[in-house]
């Protein structure tokens, strides 16, 4: 018996409200469909991979109970300094935190039932490198799951991003813009990317939702922009021609926005499941 009866967490305690109070819209979505889908039994072990601040890897070790060890593997000091501190205010004594690099996993081949993986593949600097091990460690019955988004993330956006390019004649810029909307997947490329690692698909499943803004200026100044996107597109541009750009291209999204009553981004998502290959 777990100590359910026995364990208090008050959520008028600073502590426990810091922990409920951090879940990332960004990564939720995607969480969810992730949470809706994996496959749950009686596992002995559990890996998340690129694990940050603990979602969706404590949700997951927890609706696997107590008998399940789950592990949660990324290279980010303050989001597992975040995470641990969850464990410990939680107390789920299930889970183990990793700082290390996912492409070099320090666990033995085919320990784990289940491995998942929520918005990482577009980010990891060595997705072959990654997956290889993801397979190593997998057990042969054992699922790989994992989220992404998709080429098309914020397509309102980026057309208007052309089109302030095309309107300013600032067509040096194209290549890179393309070079930074196509780093992101498709379905069939990371389907692809996941067969050449010696992976079987058994289920996708797309879905989409949206990000509403009042306009362009809330959009370009809200804090998960400036923390998880700007940067990517302030450094296409030479100094000289940065404020000239980001003035038209932010009033542009502000007409659009009056045009339409707000500013909706569409985020398409993935979820695939997956087997090793015991072939490849």
């Amino acid at each position: 018996m777990d100590n359910y009866l026995i364990r208090e967490l008050d959520w008028k305690q600073d502590d426990v409200t810091n922990v409920y109070d951090e879940l990332p819209l960004w990564s939720s979505p995607f969480g969810l469909l992730l949470l809706d889908n994996f496959p749950i039994g009686e596992y002995d072990n559990y890996l998340d991979i690129g694990s940050g601040t603990g979602f969706p890897l404590i949700e997951i070790s927890q609706r696997l109970g107590i008998n399940c060890q789950s592990y949660g593997i990324d290279q980010w000091k303050a989001a597992l300094k975040r995470a641990a501190s969850k464990i410990d205010t939680l107390k789920t004594e299930n889970v183990i935190i990793i700082e290390g690099d996912a492409s070099k996993i320090s666990l033995p081949d085919s320990y784990f039932d289940l491995i998942t993986s929520n918005l990482g593949i577009n980010n990891f600097e060595n997705p072959l490198g990654v997956l290889s091990e993801c397979k190593r460690v997998l057990k042969p019955s054992g699922s790989f799951c994992l989220t992404t988004n998709l080429t098309g993330t914020f397509s309102e956006f980026y057309q208007i991003f052309c089109d302030t390019l095309n309107e300013l004649k600032f067509d040096k810029y194209s290549s890179k813009l393309n070079d930074h909307i196509n780093h992101r997947g498709s379905e069939e490329s990371t389907i692809e990317l996941l067969e050449k690692s010696g992976f079987t698909i058994t289920k996708t499943l797309k879905s989409d939702y949206s990000m509403r803004f009042l306009n362009g200026s809330a959009f370009l100044n809200h804090s998960f922009t400036i923390v998880g996107f700007i940067d990517s597109w302030r450094n296409m541009f030479d100094q000289a021609d940065k404020t000239i750009f980001f003035g038209r291209f932010e009033q542009n999204l502000n007409d659009y926005s009056k045009q339409n009553g707000e500013l909706k981004l569409t985020i398409p998502m993935l979820y695939v499941e997956c087997k090793k290959n015991s072939r490849a």
